[in-house]
């Protein structure tokens, strides 16, 4: 862990210089690569916390936040509290997910494939959607999963020896001793 924090601020040395180099206008620039986004070496939540300070993730958390509201032009601006408790919220329940995978989120609740607002910004309907985009995630990963599995039996097919061949090593003396 100690070394991932030290490659994230020999990047990043500040939570101000992570918070300029990962914000909201790079939210598009990364839905063009989910894969990026889910298996890449973005920081976690949880590592912008060791990293920064117990309140640097939610430092994170607001402007992603803020964008959301602002890009879909809600009657009122959102509450600083709802801000507040909503980034409070997603750090601690969802420390495991990575900026980039949020950010992902984010893009994607702006492009309305998740619930949206009814006028008003309303905190539940990000984390409802927000159950959503893991679904999502999930199957992103579970199919990364298999293809690893399907790589490996094909590697372990190419490997592998006929039983024939087998009986002619064991005859031989080519294969080792079992002990």
């Amino acid at each position: 862990m100690k070394n991932k924090i030290q490659i994230l601020q020999s990047k990043d040395a500040t939570i101000d210089d992570f918070l300029l180099s990962h914000n909201p206008s790079i939210q598009m620039e990364l839905c063009h690569s989910p894969d990026k986004c889910y298996f890449g070496d973005s920081p976690t939540l949880s590592l912008l916390k060791l990293a920064y300070g117990s309140r640097a993730a939610e430092l994170w958390l607001v402007p992603q936040l803020t964008s959301v509201s602002n890009y879909c032009g809600l009657k009122e601006k959102v509450s600083e509290e709802q801000l507040f408790e909503l980034s409070q919220l997603i750090a601690t329940y969802y420390h495991w997910l990575k900026t980039d995978e949020l950010m992902l989120f984010f893009a994607r609740f702006k492009a309305t494939q998740y619930e949206r607002f009814y006028s008003y910004f309303d905190p539940q309907v990000i984390l409802t959607s927000l159950k959503q985009f893991l679904v999502e995630r999930s199957r992103a990963y579970d199919r990364r999963d298999q293809e690893i599995r399907m790589r490996e039996m094909e590697e372990d097919r190419k490997n592998a020896i006929t039983y024939d061949e087998y009986l002619k090593m064991k005859e031989e003396g080519l294969l080792p001793e079992c002990s």
